[in-house]
């Protein structure tokens, strides 16, 4: 028997069985205090009964080292209610599909709530690696994750051996709330300016525009403007918006998810990136990729983790072994695996960075150098025929730190250096491609310089 899955996500909490996504929703929910029964789902109150509302009660139990008893409590009684409307059958064993951010402590408090209910937990898999795993294939993957208040981004190995864990960075500057609060202050300062009216003095009139951002986002995406609109007083308030205004209010978010991504991934290296279908539909997050040329973004669809688990051959577990943590998947194909690929959609990141052109020169302090065959050397004392003498006294510079030249119709650098190079704050392992617009920092704070392309310029001239 295939096991009984959990995924809990916060952003979208899932439970799977043969491969399919029985339940998945955001894990909001009442605290009892108001007449609901404590764990009920609480998505409509987040904005109305924001004080009697927990968004917070799961990320809590799974990263924090102690976990508060309300935290642990609401978790208890939120899976309790979504184990209720679909439970494990006999017999049936159940896995749970761990998120990013998941620590020892995070997942031994959620196997103490797990025990607490009376749930045959056979052990817990690493939720980047089992996605991963699930679309075959070969190279290296970072799989995203938005979370309510979290951002994460995993890497993931697959050549020659198991499907892995490598590394894995969190950030509490993202989460899908946090982006909804800067669009819910986007639309209220358009209808004070426009209308007068403050929507979000009023907790059922923020709840209603809350609510609304999903389906404005479709709309903002699809026609490039979407108007936001609700009721109060029997009167109907609404104001226009942009698809460009909503993608300005996301750049903090988008910035902080491209600094996860830059610093897990090889500078200029071709992955495969695994992302939320939500998130990748969302404004901005296009724009977002233009640096990750060559990479493939593959769209997951919600739950995608948990129904993953729920079709793998995983060990039974007796009653005397420890529940085990498996970071590591075997990479050999599995039909009931390529089954849940074939949901996912594929397309290729930074299409339009692609067909940005070559570039034939290097700009710094105001000057430019020509790329050429011929390697153009940059350090402290490069000594070389071209080069560009980097002043002394700079920290984590080397007296030869890197060389940019001309490979066919390729702009290459190669990095020489004991302290790293970095394009776009991703570090150079040994060589890395450059296109125009590209900034390369060396040293720290260090310098910086950028690669531009000049049109009708002889190769191996100088600006």
């Amino acid at each position: 028997m295939k096991p009984f899955a959990i995924e809990p996500d916060d952003r979208a909490f899932a439970l799977a069985r043969d491969g399919v996504v029985l339940e998945s929703s955001p894990s909001a929910v009442s605290d009892g205090s108001t007449g609901a029964l404590p764990g009920a789902d609480g998505w409509h109150t987040v904005r109305r009964l924001p004080t009697t509302t927990s968004t917070q009660h799961a990320g809590s139990v799974l990263r924090d080292a102690q976990p508060s008893a309300r935290a642990l409590s609401l978790l208890a009684a939120e899976l309790a209610r979504r184990l209720a409307a679909h439970p494990p059958q006999a017999g049936e064993r159940v896995w749970i599909a761990a998120p990013a951010g998941a620590g020892r402590y995070g997942l031994g408090a959620l196997l103490g709530v797990a025990r607490q209910l009376a749930l045959p937990v056979d052990g817990f898999v690493d939720a980047a690696v089992v996605s991963v795993a699930a679309l075959g294939g070969t190279g290296p993957a970072i799989v995203i994750e938005l979370g309510l208040h979290h951002a994460a981004a995993t890497l993931v190995e697959r050549d020659a051996g198991p499907t892995c864990r490598r590394r894995s960075l969190s950030s509490d500057h993202g989460g899908l709330l946090g982006l909804y609060q800067s669009w819910l202050d986007l639309i209220n300062t358009a209808m004070v300016r426009q209308t007068r009216f403050d929507a979000l003095r009023d907790a059922s009139t923020e709840q209603q525009l809350f609510e609304a951002l999903p389906e404005l986002s479709r709309e903002a995406m699809a026609g490039g403007v979407a108007v936001a609109a609700l009721t109060a007083g029997g009167e109907r308030i609404e104001v226009p918006l942009t698809r460009d205004q909503l993608i300005q209010a996301a750049q903090p978010l988008w910035r902080e998810i491209a600094r996860l991504l830059h610093e897990l991934r090889p500078a200029g290296s071709a992955l495969t990136l695994l992302v939320p279908r939500l998130v990748s539909a969302l404004p901005g997050f296009r724009e977002m990729m233009t640096p990750f040329t060559g990479c493939e973004l593959v769209s997951l669809p919600a739950g995608f983790a948990a129904a993953a688990t729920s079709v793998l051959d995983l060990p039974p577990r007796v009653a005397a072994d420890p529940v085990r943590l498996l970071r590591r998947l075997p990479s050999e194909s599995q039909p009931t695996l390529a089954a849940l690929a074939a949901l996912t959609e594929r397309e290729s990141a930074g299409e339009e960075r692609a067909a940005a052109p070559t570039a034939s020169h290097v700009l710094f302090d105001g000057r430019t150098f020509a790329l050429a065959p011929e390697p153009l050397v940059v350090g402290r004392a490069p000594a070389a025929a071209r080069a560009i003498v980097l002043p002394e006294g700079l920290a984590g510079v080397s007296r030869r730190h890197c060389s940019f030249l001309r490979e066919g119709l390729d702009a290459l650098l190669l990095d020489h250096s004991r302290f790293g190079t970095f394009v776009n704050g991703e570090r150079v392992a040994e060589r890395a491609r450059v296109r125009a617009g590209d900034q390369v920092r060396i040293g720290d704070p260090g310098v910086a310089l950028t690669l531009i392309a000049v049109a009708d310029t002889p190769p191996g001239s100088r600006g």
